[in-house]
Protein backbone atom coordinates (compact mmCIF):
# COMPACT_ATOMS: atom_id res chain seq x y z
CA UNK A 1 0.00 0.00 0.00
CA UNK A 2 2.87 2.37 0.83
CA UNK A 3 4.42 1.73 -2.60
CA UNK A 4 1.06 2.42 -4.28
CA UNK A 5 0.75 5.77 -2.47
CA UNK A 6 4.28 6.73 -3.55
CA UNK A 7 3.59 5.84 -7.19
CA UNK A 8 0.32 7.76 -7.12
CA UNK A 9 1.99 10.83 -5.60
CA UNK A 10 4.78 10.77 -8.14
CA UNK A 11 2.24 10.53 -10.94
CA UNK A 12 0.31 13.53 -9.61
CA UNK A 13 3.48 15.63 -9.32
CA UNK A 14 4.43 14.72 -12.89
CA UNK A 15 1.01 15.77 -14.16
CA UNK A 16 1.21 19.08 -12.32
CA UNK A 17 4.66 19.79 -13.75
CA UNK A 18 3.50 18.97 -17.26
CA UNK A 19 0.46 21.21 -16.85
CA UNK A 20 2.63 24.06 -15.56
CA UNK A 21 5.08 23.75 -18.46
CA UNK A 22 2.26 23.60 -20.97
CA UNK A 23 0.63 26.67 -19.42
CA UNK A 24 3.85 28.71 -19.53
CA UNK A 25 4.49 27.71 -23.12
CA UNK A 26 1.00 28.81 -24.13
CA UNK A 27 1.52 32.18 -22.42
CA UNK A 28 4.74 32.76 -24.33
CA UNK A 29 3.39 32.10 -27.81
CA UNK A 30 -0.06 33.63 -27.35
CA UNK A 31 -0.52 35.95 -30.36
CA UNK A 32 -3.06 38.36 -28.86
CA UNK A 33 -2.98 40.29 -25.58
CA UNK A 34 -5.78 42.49 -24.26
CA UNK A 35 -5.42 45.44 -21.89
CA UNK A 36 -8.63 45.17 -19.85
CA UNK A 37 -11.38 47.63 -20.75
CA UNK A 38 -9.10 50.34 -22.12
CA UNK A 39 -9.50 49.73 -25.83
CA UNK A 40 -8.39 51.09 -29.17
CA UNK A 41 -7.02 49.83 -32.41
CA UNK A 42 -5.04 46.62 -32.53
CA UNK A 43 -1.31 47.21 -33.06
CA UNK A 44 1.39 44.67 -33.88
CA UNK A 45 4.27 44.54 -31.41
CA UNK A 46 7.77 43.24 -32.12
CA UNK A 47 9.32 41.81 -28.98
CA UNK A 48 12.90 40.47 -29.24
CA UNK A 49 12.84 39.34 -25.60
CA UNK A 50 10.01 36.92 -26.34
CA UNK A 51 12.01 35.48 -29.23
CA UNK A 52 14.97 34.72 -26.98
CA UNK A 53 12.80 32.65 -24.65
CA UNK A 54 11.28 30.43 -27.33
CA UNK A 55 12.43 27.24 -28.95
CA UNK A 56 13.25 26.90 -32.64
CA UNK A 57 9.93 25.11 -33.15
CA UNK A 58 7.81 28.16 -32.21
CA UNK A 59 10.30 31.01 -32.75
CA UNK A 60 8.69 32.23 -35.97
CA UNK A 61 5.24 32.29 -34.39
CA UNK A 62 6.46 34.38 -31.47
CA UNK A 63 8.25 37.01 -33.52
CA UNK A 64 5.25 39.33 -33.28
CA UNK A 65 2.12 39.61 -31.19
CA UNK A 66 -0.86 41.92 -31.12
CA UNK A 67 -2.39 44.06 -28.39
CA UNK A 68 -5.45 46.23 -28.17
CA UNK A 69 -4.61 49.45 -26.35
CA UNK A 70 -5.90 52.95 -25.74
CA UNK A 71 -3.57 55.74 -26.85
CA UNK A 72 -3.80 59.24 -25.36
CA UNK A 73 -0.99 61.11 -27.16
CA UNK A 74 1.70 60.76 -29.84
CA UNK A 75 4.72 62.50 -31.35
CA UNK A 76 6.07 62.29 -34.90
CA UNK A 77 9.84 61.85 -35.18
CA UNK A 78 9.96 61.70 -39.00
CA UNK A 79 7.79 60.69 -41.94
CA UNK A 80 8.05 57.01 -40.95
CA UNK A 81 8.90 57.12 -37.23
CA UNK A 82 6.90 58.13 -34.21
CA UNK A 83 5.97 57.30 -30.62
CA UNK A 84 2.51 56.82 -29.10
CA UNK A 85 1.42 56.08 -25.55
CA UNK A 86 -1.29 55.78 -22.96
CA UNK A 87 -1.57 55.01 -19.25
CA UNK A 88 -3.36 51.80 -18.26
CA UNK A 89 -3.89 50.95 -14.60
CA UNK A 90 -1.32 53.67 -13.78
CA UNK A 91 1.30 51.97 -15.97
CA UNK A 92 2.77 53.93 -18.89
CA UNK A 93 2.48 51.98 -22.16
CA UNK A 94 4.89 53.61 -24.63
CA UNK A 95 5.40 52.34 -28.20
CA UNK A 96 7.80 53.22 -31.02
CA UNK A 97 7.32 52.64 -34.75
CA UNK A 98 9.92 53.20 -37.45
CA UNK A 99 7.91 51.84 -40.37
CA UNK A 100 4.77 54.01 -40.39
CA UNK A 101 2.89 51.90 -37.89
CA UNK A 102 3.24 48.50 -39.57
CA UNK A 103 4.92 47.24 -36.41
CA UNK A 104 5.68 48.79 -33.02
CA UNK A 105 8.23 48.16 -30.29
CA UNK A 106 7.21 48.44 -26.65
CA UNK A 107 9.65 50.88 -25.01
CA UNK A 108 7.73 51.31 -21.76
CA UNK A 109 9.61 51.96 -18.51
CA UNK A 110 9.20 49.62 -15.55
CA UNK A 111 5.64 49.19 -14.27
CA UNK A 112 6.85 50.10 -10.79
CA UNK A 113 7.04 53.75 -11.92
CA UNK A 114 3.36 54.65 -11.66
CA UNK A 115 1.61 57.30 -13.79
CA UNK A 116 -1.83 58.05 -12.30
CA UNK A 117 -2.40 60.61 -15.08
CA UNK A 118 -1.99 60.70 -18.88
CA UNK A 119 1.43 62.12 -19.85
CA UNK A 120 1.59 64.83 -22.53
CA UNK A 121 4.33 65.56 -25.02
CA UNK A 122 6.54 68.60 -24.24
CA UNK A 123 5.24 68.43 -20.66
CA UNK A 124 5.97 64.89 -19.44
CA UNK A 125 7.65 63.24 -22.45
CA UNK A 126 10.34 64.48 -24.85
CA UNK A 127 12.36 62.70 -27.57
CA UNK A 128 15.00 64.24 -29.85
CA UNK A 129 15.19 61.10 -32.01
CA UNK A 130 14.26 57.43 -31.86
CA UNK A 131 17.15 56.66 -29.49
CA UNK A 132 17.17 59.53 -26.98
CA UNK A 133 14.14 60.28 -24.82
CA UNK A 134 13.06 61.51 -21.39
CA UNK A 135 9.96 60.96 -19.25
CA UNK A 136 9.00 63.04 -16.21
CA UNK A 137 6.87 61.56 -13.44
CA UNK A 138 5.39 64.20 -11.16
CA UNK A 139 5.79 63.90 -7.37
CA UNK A 140 3.69 61.23 -5.70
CA UNK A 141 3.01 61.71 -2.00
CA UNK A 142 6.14 62.95 -0.29
CA UNK A 143 8.54 61.80 -3.01
CA UNK A 144 10.27 64.10 -5.52
CA UNK A 145 9.56 64.23 -9.21
CA UNK A 146 11.69 61.78 -11.17
CA UNK A 147 13.16 61.87 -14.66
CA UNK A 148 13.60 58.70 -16.70
CA UNK A 149 16.08 58.74 -19.58
CA UNK A 150 17.03 56.36 -22.39
CA UNK A 151 19.87 56.43 -24.90
CA UNK A 152 19.01 53.17 -26.65
CA UNK A 153 15.47 53.67 -27.86
CA UNK A 154 13.80 52.49 -24.67
CA UNK A 155 15.64 49.18 -24.31
CA UNK A 156 16.87 50.47 -20.95
CA UNK A 157 15.81 53.39 -18.76
CA UNK A 158 17.81 55.15 -16.05
CA UNK A 159 16.30 57.26 -13.32
CA UNK A 160 17.17 60.57 -11.65
CA UNK A 161 15.35 62.71 -9.08
CA UNK A 162 14.30 66.34 -9.38
CA UNK A 163 14.68 67.53 -5.76
CA UNK A 164 12.35 70.20 -4.47
CA UNK A 165 10.17 70.28 -7.54
CA UNK A 166 6.43 70.16 -7.86
CA UNK A 167 4.21 69.59 -10.89
CA UNK A 168 6.22 69.78 -14.11
CA UNK A 169 4.87 72.23 -16.71
CA UNK A 170 7.33 71.76 -19.61
CA UNK A 171 10.43 69.89 -20.74
CA UNK A 172 12.79 70.58 -23.65
CA UNK A 173 16.16 69.28 -24.90
CA UNK A 174 18.32 70.86 -27.61
CA UNK A 175 20.54 67.77 -27.94
CA UNK A 176 21.23 64.54 -26.07
CA UNK A 177 23.12 66.43 -23.34
CA UNK A 178 21.46 69.79 -22.67
CA UNK A 179 17.90 70.08 -21.40
CA UNK A 180 15.52 72.08 -19.18
CA UNK A 181 12.51 71.28 -17.01
CA UNK A 182 10.10 73.97 -15.85
CA UNK A 183 8.16 73.07 -12.68
CA UNK A 184 5.31 74.99 -11.10
CA UNK A 185 4.07 74.89 -7.53
CA UNK A 186 0.52 76.18 -7.09
CA UNK A 187 -0.65 78.28 -4.15
CA UNK A 188 -4.07 79.94 -3.63
CA UNK A 189 -2.85 83.30 -4.98
CA UNK A 190 0.15 82.42 -7.14
CA UNK A 191 2.17 79.73 -8.89
CA UNK A 192 5.84 79.57 -8.03
CA UNK A 193 7.99 78.47 -11.00
CA UNK A 194 11.36 76.76 -10.88
CA UNK A 195 13.63 76.04 -13.85
CA UNK A 196 16.03 73.09 -13.75
CA UNK A 197 18.89 72.44 -16.16
CA UNK A 198 20.96 69.39 -17.06
CA UNK A 199 24.25 69.25 -18.93
CA UNK A 200 24.76 65.49 -18.74
CA UNK A 201 21.68 64.16 -20.52
CA UNK A 202 19.44 64.16 -17.45
CA UNK A 203 21.63 62.25 -14.99
CA UNK A 204 21.78 65.30 -12.71
CA UNK A 205 19.71 68.49 -12.53
CA UNK A 206 20.46 71.91 -11.04
CA UNK A 207 18.07 74.72 -10.15
CA UNK A 208 18.94 77.85 -12.18
CA UNK A 209 15.86 80.06 -11.69
CA UNK A 210 13.00 80.43 -9.24
CA UNK A 211 10.16 82.94 -9.28
CA UNK A 212 9.54 85.04 -6.13
CA UNK A 213 7.96 83.17 -3.25
CA UNK A 214 5.83 86.20 -2.27
CA UNK A 215 2.93 87.24 -4.47
CA UNK A 216 3.96 90.90 -4.38
CA UNK A 217 7.69 90.35 -4.86
CA UNK A 218 9.58 91.98 -7.71
CA UNK A 219 9.15 90.18 -11.02
CA UNK A 220 12.26 91.44 -12.82
CA UNK A 221 14.35 88.90 -14.71
CA UNK A 222 12.31 85.83 -13.74
CA UNK A 223 9.20 84.14 -15.03
CA UNK A 224 5.99 85.39 -13.36
CA UNK A 225 4.43 83.45 -10.50
CA UNK A 226 1.16 83.16 -12.40
CA UNK A 227 0.36 81.58 -15.71
CA UNK A 228 -1.22 78.61 -17.46
CA UNK A 229 -1.03 76.80 -20.81
CA UNK A 230 2.75 76.95 -20.56
CA UNK A 231 4.98 76.03 -23.52
CA UNK A 232 8.81 76.10 -23.59
CA UNK A 233 11.33 75.95 -26.44
CA UNK A 234 15.11 76.44 -26.46
CA UNK A 235 16.76 77.35 -29.75
CA UNK A 236 20.26 76.62 -28.46
CA UNK A 237 22.06 76.41 -25.13
CA UNK A 238 21.55 80.13 -24.46
CA UNK A 239 18.36 81.24 -26.23
CA UNK A 240 14.95 80.09 -25.06
CA UNK A 241 11.27 81.07 -25.00
CA UNK A 242 8.34 80.41 -22.67
CA UNK A 243 4.79 81.26 -23.68
CA UNK A 244 1.80 81.26 -21.33
CA UNK A 245 -1.54 82.81 -20.47
CA UNK A 246 -0.80 85.16 -17.56
CA UNK A 247 -3.62 87.15 -15.94
CA UNK A 248 -5.79 86.11 -18.87
CA UNK A 249 -3.45 87.54 -21.55
CA UNK A 250 -1.06 85.62 -23.87
CA UNK A 251 2.51 86.51 -22.98
CA UNK A 252 5.95 85.52 -24.21
CA UNK A 253 9.23 85.54 -22.29
CA UNK A 254 12.77 85.07 -23.56
CA UNK A 255 16.23 84.27 -22.16
CA UNK A 256 19.68 84.76 -23.68
CA UNK A 257 21.72 83.15 -20.90
CA UNK A 258 20.39 79.60 -20.77
CA UNK A 259 17.39 80.32 -18.54
CA UNK A 260 19.05 82.12 -15.64
CA UNK A 261 17.16 85.35 -16.32
CA UNK A 262 14.07 86.17 -18.42
CA UNK A 263 12.45 89.23 -19.95
CA UNK A 264 9.00 89.74 -21.43
CA UNK A 265 8.65 90.26 -25.18
CA UNK A 266 6.63 93.48 -24.86
CA UNK A 267 5.26 93.76 -28.40
CA UNK A 268 4.17 90.14 -28.74
CA UNK A 269 0.42 90.52 -28.08
CA UNK A 270 -2.02 93.42 -27.95
CA UNK A 271 -5.65 93.20 -26.87
CA UNK A 272 -6.38 96.26 -29.05
CA UNK A 273 -6.49 93.96 -32.08
CA UNK A 274 -9.35 91.96 -30.58
CA UNK A 275 -12.92 92.93 -29.78
CA UNK A 276 -15.32 91.29 -27.35
CA UNK A 277 -13.11 88.27 -26.57
CA UNK A 278 -14.19 86.78 -23.26
CA UNK A 279 -10.84 85.04 -22.81
CA UNK A 280 -7.79 83.78 -24.71
CA UNK A 281 -6.20 80.35 -25.04
CA UNK A 282 -2.79 79.50 -26.43
CA UNK A 283 -1.18 76.50 -28.07
CA UNK A 284 2.37 75.18 -28.21
CA UNK A 285 5.24 77.40 -29.21
CA UNK A 286 6.82 75.75 -32.26
CA UNK A 287 9.82 76.40 -34.52
CA UNK A 288 9.97 74.70 -37.92
CA UNK A 289 12.80 72.24 -38.60
CA UNK A 290 13.07 73.17 -42.29
CA UNK A 291 12.96 76.92 -41.52
CA UNK A 292 15.33 77.44 -38.56
CA UNK A 293 14.44 81.12 -38.07
CA UNK A 294 10.68 80.68 -38.37
CA UNK A 295 8.18 79.74 -35.69
CA UNK A 296 4.60 80.31 -34.53
CA UNK A 297 2.17 80.25 -31.61
CA UNK A 298 -1.60 79.66 -32.03
CA UNK A 299 -3.80 81.99 -29.98
CA UNK A 300 -7.54 81.51 -29.67
CA UNK A 301 -10.22 84.11 -28.97
CA UNK A 302 -13.14 82.74 -26.93
CA UNK A 303 -16.58 84.36 -26.95
CA UNK A 304 -20.16 83.11 -26.70
CA UNK A 305 -19.03 79.50 -26.24
CA UNK A 306 -17.09 79.53 -29.50
CA UNK A 307 -13.37 79.81 -30.27
CA UNK A 308 -11.46 81.05 -33.30
CA UNK A 309 -7.68 80.79 -33.71
CA UNK A 310 -5.12 83.12 -35.25
CA UNK A 311 -1.36 82.72 -35.51
CA UNK A 312 1.58 84.74 -34.24
CA UNK A 313 4.68 84.23 -36.39
CA UNK A 314 8.37 85.03 -36.24
CA UNK A 315 10.85 85.00 -39.13
CA UNK A 316 13.90 86.12 -37.15
CA UNK A 317 14.34 83.42 -34.50
CA UNK A 318 11.89 85.06 -32.11
CA UNK A 319 13.23 88.61 -32.11
CA UNK A 320 9.94 89.97 -33.50
CA UNK A 321 6.44 88.54 -33.86
CA UNK A 322 3.50 89.48 -36.09
CA UNK A 323 -0.18 88.56 -36.10
CA UNK A 324 -1.50 86.49 -39.02
CA UNK A 325 -5.34 86.52 -38.93
CA UNK A 326 -6.81 83.19 -40.03
CA UNK A 327 -9.80 83.21 -42.35
CA UNK A 328 -11.11 80.03 -40.76
CA UNK A 329 -13.99 78.93 -38.53
CA UNK A 330 -15.51 79.69 -35.17
CA UNK A 331 -15.52 76.32 -33.42
CA UNK A 332 -17.75 75.04 -30.65
CA UNK A 333 -18.77 71.83 -28.99
CA UNK A 334 -16.50 68.90 -28.23
CA UNK A 335 -13.60 70.15 -30.39
CA UNK A 336 -13.88 73.85 -29.65
CA UNK A 337 -10.23 74.11 -28.55
CA UNK A 338 -8.79 72.18 -31.51
CA UNK A 339 -5.95 74.25 -32.95
CA UNK A 340 -4.70 74.34 -36.55
CA UNK A 341 -1.37 72.60 -37.18
CA UNK A 342 1.47 73.89 -39.38
CA UNK A 343 4.46 72.11 -40.91
CA UNK A 344 6.05 75.35 -42.16
CA UNK A 345 5.46 79.07 -41.81
CA UNK A 346 2.89 78.97 -44.63
CA UNK A 347 1.47 75.44 -44.91
CA UNK A 348 -1.03 74.11 -42.40
CA UNK A 349 -4.19 72.07 -41.81
CA UNK A 350 -7.40 72.45 -39.84
CA UNK A 351 -10.02 69.81 -39.09
CA UNK A 352 -13.51 71.27 -38.77
CA UNK A 353 -16.42 68.89 -38.14
CA UNK A 354 -15.51 65.96 -40.43
CA UNK A 355 -13.67 67.95 -43.10
CA UNK A 356 -9.97 68.69 -43.48
CA UNK A 357 -8.91 72.15 -44.70
CA UNK A 358 -5.48 73.12 -46.06
CA UNK A 359 -3.70 76.46 -46.31
CA UNK A 360 -0.53 77.39 -48.16
CA UNK A 361 -0.59 81.13 -47.42
CA UNK A 362 -0.31 81.27 -43.61
CA UNK A 363 -4.03 80.95 -43.02
CA UNK A 364 -5.23 83.75 -45.29
CA UNK A 365 -7.28 81.18 -47.22
CA UNK A 366 -8.28 77.58 -46.56
CA UNK A 367 -9.25 75.00 -49.20
CA UNK A 368 -11.48 72.06 -48.38
CA UNK A 369 -9.81 68.73 -49.19
CA UNK A 370 -11.75 65.83 -50.78
CA UNK A 371 -13.89 63.94 -48.32
CA UNK A 372 -12.35 60.83 -46.78
CA UNK A 373 -15.14 58.35 -46.15
CA UNK A 374 -12.85 56.45 -43.77
CA UNK A 375 -12.35 59.61 -41.70
CA UNK A 376 -16.05 60.52 -41.81
CA UNK A 377 -17.12 57.09 -40.61
CA UNK A 378 -14.51 56.96 -37.85
CA UNK A 379 -15.37 60.44 -36.55
CA UNK A 380 -19.01 59.36 -36.27
CA UNK A 381 -17.89 56.76 -33.71
CA UNK A 382 -14.85 58.63 -32.32
CA UNK A 383 -15.98 62.29 -32.32
CA UNK A 384 -13.27 63.76 -30.08
CA UNK A 385 -10.19 64.97 -31.96
CA UNK A 386 -7.29 64.62 -29.53
CA UNK A 387 -4.39 65.68 -31.75
CA UNK A 388 -3.54 66.45 -35.40
CA UNK A 389 0.10 66.78 -36.53
CA UNK A 390 2.06 66.61 -39.79
CA UNK A 391 5.72 65.68 -40.24
CA UNK A 392 5.83 66.79 -43.90
CA UNK A 393 3.56 68.15 -46.61
CA UNK A 394 2.25 64.63 -47.18
CA UNK A 395 2.49 62.65 -43.93
CA UNK A 396 0.34 63.34 -40.88
CA UNK A 397 -1.15 61.55 -37.86
CA UNK A 398 -4.53 62.04 -36.23
CA UNK A 399 -5.61 60.71 -32.82
CA UNK A 400 -9.37 60.49 -32.20
CA UNK A 401 -11.30 59.20 -29.20
CA UNK A 402 -14.74 58.50 -27.86
CA UNK A 403 -16.16 61.09 -25.48
CA UNK A 404 -15.86 58.75 -22.50
CA UNK A 405 -12.10 58.45 -23.21
CA UNK A 406 -12.20 54.66 -23.05
CA UNK A 407 -11.41 54.05 -26.73
CA UNK A 408 -9.14 55.70 -29.28
CA UNK A 409 -7.86 55.31 -32.83
CA UNK A 410 -4.64 56.58 -34.42
CA UNK A 411 -4.87 57.40 -38.12
CA UNK A 412 -2.34 58.35 -40.80
CA UNK A 413 -2.47 60.25 -44.08
CA UNK A 414 0.15 59.90 -46.83
CA UNK A 415 -1.34 62.40 -49.28
CA UNK A 416 -1.57 65.62 -47.29
CA UNK A 417 -4.89 64.93 -45.59
CA UNK A 418 -7.09 63.78 -48.47
CA UNK A 419 -7.28 60.14 -47.40
CA UNK A 420 -6.72 58.41 -44.05
CA UNK A 421 -6.09 54.92 -42.72
CA UNK A 422 -5.95 53.40 -39.23
CA UNK A 423 -2.38 52.71 -38.13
Amino acid sequence: MSLLYKLTGALLVSCLLLTSCSSKQNEVVSPVQNEAAEEGQTITIENPEVLMEQTSANKEEGKQYQIQTRLTDFHLLSESAGIAWGSTRSELRLYLTQNSGKTWTSISPAASVQFPYHPKYNRDIFFIDAAHGWIVRNPVGSSDAIVLRTRDGGATWKIASLPGSDKVAAIYFTDDTHGWILAAKAYPDKEEKTLFQTEDGGATWSKIMSSPSEADAAQDHVLPNSGAEISMVFRDRMTGYVSMISSGIPKLYTTDNGGISWSEVKDFFSTAKYKSCKQFIAGELQFFSEEPLNGWIPVGCVKEESTKFNGYYTADNGATWSLAPFESFWQNGLNESLKPTFVSSREGWLLHNTKVYHTSDQGKSWSELPESKVLTNILAEYPEIVKLRFSSTKVGWLLVAQSNQKRSLLLQTLDGGSSWRVL
